[in-house]
């Protein structure tokens, strides 16, 4: 607890000097080892706690560890994941939510909370994150084998099928995607046929 307190006082020591003049670059130099040094030791006591179960220990330098670095989408899809599954839905929520808005050029947050919903079955909630998350060129063929089950799951067959056939060109050796391009080629010739 004393390391934890002696962090965070160093941390909030530099967040107050920076609204100072710039101190010479070799101060500048150790109060960025410092810095590096504080937060990699935050980073091994969340660790420790976690793999003690002390979850709220761990989600609390979570929380800090945001502000330490806002671009780590780990550290915070991490943190909304540990709320979600203790219950703290609506806060998790509100962490994807500021995920996305200190990283709006990643995919990553978008995915996660609409995966998060699609794991909750809010299929209409997961697919503006997830048609988000796919529209980044570097998005992963497992973005869009999601956003191809929530299409499915909304009745929107065409799309479905369109996603699945784009993750079959990202990897055309996955196994799984063939199966489910089928399901919802027929499922389609169904429809189809139902309306004729």
């Amino acid at each position: 607890m004393r390391n934890l307190l002696l962090s965070v006082g160093c941390a909030l020591l530099m967040g107050i000097g920076g609204a100072q003049a710039k101190p010479p670059d070799a101060v500048q130099r150790k109060l960025t080892a410092l810095r590096q040094l504080t937060e990699f030791r935050l980073i091994q006591l969340a660790d420790e706690y976690w793999h003690d179960g002390a979850h709220y220990k761990t989600m609390a330098l979570m929380f800090v560890l945001i502000e330490y670095d806002p671009t780590d989408v780990e550290n915070i899809s991490g943190l909304a994941w540990l709320l979600d599954g203790y219950g703290e839905t609506a806060r998790a929520i509100q962490v994807y939510q500021r995920g996305i808005r200190l990283n709006p050029n990643r995919y990553d947050i978008y995915y996660d909370l609409g995966f998060a919903y699609f794991n909750k079955r809010q299929y209409e909630q997961a697919l503006p994150y997830l048609e988000k998350a796919t529209s980044f060129a570097n998005a992963p063929q497992y973005a869009w084998k999601t956003l191809a089950h929530c299409y499915e799951r909304l009745g929107r067959l065409e799309k479905s099928l369109q996603a699945w056939e784009k993750a079959k060109q990202l990897d055309p050796n996955d196994g799984a995607v063939e199966p489910n391009l089928q399901r919802v080629r027929k499922k389609l010739e169904e429809e189809r046929n139902n309306s004729s």
